[in-house]
């Protein structure tokens, strides 16, 4: 080897790039002169191919005398603006992640805003399943976001409990795709509403608040909660507690107690894909044609998908878009007739 490294930078404004060889390491840094910040990541190489190809590069640039080797400064001016793409696109990402890190309180179940585009492509899939039209699915969203006596309920709860309870929680409820959970138990008036796998109970208690709403409406529903922990879901408590319960053990032996047919059924407990899986089958001979299935894990298993195509059902997924948050987002799938 002639040279161990390079460096380039300034081809576009805030970007530069390092080579070395010897380590293995490419270097991109962006400082961007709309801010004081500096953004750095390095990529270990240990692809054969790369790490020759970054050797060639080093070896091309010791070579040049006086000037770079032209060939080299080419190959080098088309990385540095194709990391400034990078960089820029990832340099919010780096801000929004230390914002969360000082005052975000979670550690499990990221909670955030989606953005106004998301949440229009989320009032218009939940209008295809539940076959309502999409300015009511649209005011039931905006029920939720504006539901202050649910926001105290939320922060008073978590405040009032045990030190470790406000450790782990933000007292400002973001409700990212349960809005979307939220509309649909408003639009279909549930008798009998059950998810799996509760944690803190955020869900609960969002969907036993469209219960309440719908009782006033003249519609009475129930809602069953499961979870493994017994400390999860203590965010259902109060005047919320009339419209629900939080049933302990596994989510699949608690399902087989159930006999009464049900309405809306939302998986999130164990991830497991078999689990899942499973969890659709136990309870497929209690839904009936109008039964609508939420996956809280369509994002990353097919099951809810394949469940619909052997019930013949139809199957549609939204991914959420996070505003502002360093969460790339998941999603929820949805299954009806």
């Amino acid at each position: 080897m002639s040279a161990p490294g390079f460096k380039i930078g300034d081809k576009v404004k805030g970007v530069s790039l390092k080579f070395d060889s010897t380590a293995g390491e490419l270097t991109a840094t962006y400082a961007p002169n709309r801010g004081t910040s500096e953004f750095q990541a390095t990529l270990h190489v240990t692809d054969t191919k790369l790490l020759q190809r970054m050797e060639e590069l080093c070896e091309g640039a010791a070579m040049a005398s006086g000037a770079r080797d032209e060939i080299v400064e080419v190959r080098l001016s088309e990385l540095t603006p194709r990391a400034d793409y990078v960089l820029r696109a990832t340099d919010w990402i780096a801000s929004s992640a230390l914002e969360w890190l000082l005052y975000s309180n979670e550690n499990t179940n990221w909670t955030y805003d989606l953005t106004p585009r998301s949440l229009s492509h989320l009032a218009n899939m939940v209008s295809i399943a539940t076959k309502r039209p999409v300015d009511e699915i649209e005011a039931f969203i905006t029920e939720l976001k504006t539901d202050e006596d649910l926001k105290t309920h939320i922060a008073k709860t978590i405040l009032d409990g045990p030190a470790d309870r406000a450790g782990l929680a933000d007292t400002i409820p973001r409700w990212s795709r349960r809005v979307g959970w939220y509309a649909v138990v408003r639009a279909l008036k549930p008798k009998l509403l059950i998810e799996t796998g509760v944690d803190k109970g955020l869900g609960s208690v969002l969907l036993c608040a469209a219960l309440a709403r719908n009782s006033t409406e003249g519609h009475e529903g129930r809602y069953i909660g499961t979870d493994i922990n017994p400390s999860a879901g203590y965010l259902l408590c109060g005047p919320y507690l009339r419209f629900g319960e939080i049933r302990y053990g596994d989510s699949i032996e608690t399902l087989q107690s159930i006999t009464d047919p049900v309405d809306v059924f939302i998986n999130d407990s164990d991830h497991n894909a078999d689990y899942e899986y499973r969890e659709y089958q136990t309870l497929a001979p209690l839904m009936h044609d109008s039964s609508v299935i939420l996956g809280d894990n369509a994002h990353s298993t097919d099951m809810l998908m394949r469940f619909a195509a052997e019930t013949d059902r139809k199957f549609l997924f939204f991914r959420e878009t996070p505003q502002g948050h360093w969460y790339p987002g998941a999603g929820v799938g949805f299954a009806f007739t």
